[in-house]
């Protein structure tokens, strides 16, 4: 760890540990935890091994619709569009699959996994077409048949900074004692040692495939800036030709205001199952702010400085660049 130079930038000592305290108490917490190492990325025990392994042999169709993004690149928000625009601006769709990524079991503990019922196994059993299937693999963890079958796949990738603001306040309460806290999560990044794998990774993985027929690439900050153009051009990868009414109602539907209206809904109507869908075990929301540069109040100035060096690093010669705020 002290030959990495951009964590030799952070405090030696955060919440009361040493760097090395830290680690030692990270790695011991991941281990009781159920967090498993796959080519070099950390995941927890909702996206078991065996779970990565069995997507190796999903049956893929053409006919299908996988959304992909990093954790908190709004995820949701990319899947309530795809449903409107399938149904034609109608909110009459089920919505029982949002809460199943296709390499997830989400129980609460991790000695439940092995009695939890995978999120491909929901997608195998359903018959209609198109099944609309939502994911966080890295590129290289997707079904072999991915690229054989050429399913519509969308993607959506949002600014890291934000990003990682979202996601700390969403897992924050399931990390180590002392990470729980922005500085012990910033040092948890430096250290390569994200839960559900490195965003670099993950992003300019499918940024390679941003040609390819079947895919779309799309900006969280682009639908920001315009919500109706981009509705569009989902619908249009999607082989749908919608009216302007119809464009004009989805977007009504798909603001923050808009799902934070439809979520309510949900667990007023449906109860405690309801809070399945439109929180994490129940208890955690999906959603959180939906805000473009939240992250402002989050990063100090030296740890922005440190990030962008990393970001800088990472991204050199890709061409894929961000909006840090509108």
């Amino acid at each position: 760890m002290a030959t990495n130079p951009l964590l030799a930038m952070l405090p030696p000592i955060i919440n009361g540990k040493t760097h090395k305290e830290l680690f030692l108490e990270m790695e011991e917490y991941q281990k009781s935890t159920g967090v498993h190492n796959l080519n070099g990325n950390n995941y927890s025990w909702v996206m078991p091994r065996a779970n990565f392994d069995a997507i190796k042999t999903f049956e893929v169709r053409e006919e299908d619709i996988f959304y992909i993004t990093f954790p908190k690149s709004g995820t949701h928000w990319i899947g309530e569009i795809i449903y409107f625009i399938l149904h034609d601006g109608r909110s009459d769709f089920n919505r029982e699959n949002m809460k199943s990524a296709l390499e997830t079991t989400l129980v609460m503990n991790p000695s439940d996994v092995n009695s939890g019922v995978p999120g491909y196994k929901t997608y195998e059993k359903i018959m209609s077409n198109p099944r609309v299937i939502p994911t966080h693999c890295q590129v290289d963890l997707l079904p072999t048949r991915m690229w054989e079958k050429k399913p519509k796949v969308i993607y959506l990738a949002r600014n890291p900074k934000d990003l990682l603001v979202s996601y700390f306040n969403f897992i924050k309460s399931l990390l180590s004692p002392s990470l729980q806290t922005w500085e012990g999560f910033i040092f948890l990044l430096m250290t390569g040692q994200m839960i559900g794998g490195s965003w670099f990774d993950h992003v300019l993985g499918y940024w390679e495939h941003r040609n390819d027929d079947n895919v779309l690439f799309l900006k969280y900050e682009d639908l920001h800036k315009d919500l109706p153009g981009n509705i569009r051009k989902i619908a249009t990868h999607l082989g749908k030709d919608l009216s302007d009414d119809v464009i004009a109602t989805i977007a009504e539907h798909v603001t923050f205001g808009g799902m934070q209206k439809s979520y309510q809904k949900i667990e007023e109507e449906q109860g405690e199952e309801g809070k399945e869908l439109t929180r994490m075990f129940g208890v955690i929301p999906y959603l959180n702010k939906g805000k473009v540069g939240s992250w402002k109040t989050m990063f100090t100035a030296e740890q922005n400085a440190i990030f962008d060096l990393l970001y800088a690093e990472k991204m050199k010669g890709s061409g894929l660049d961000f909006d840090f705020e509108l």
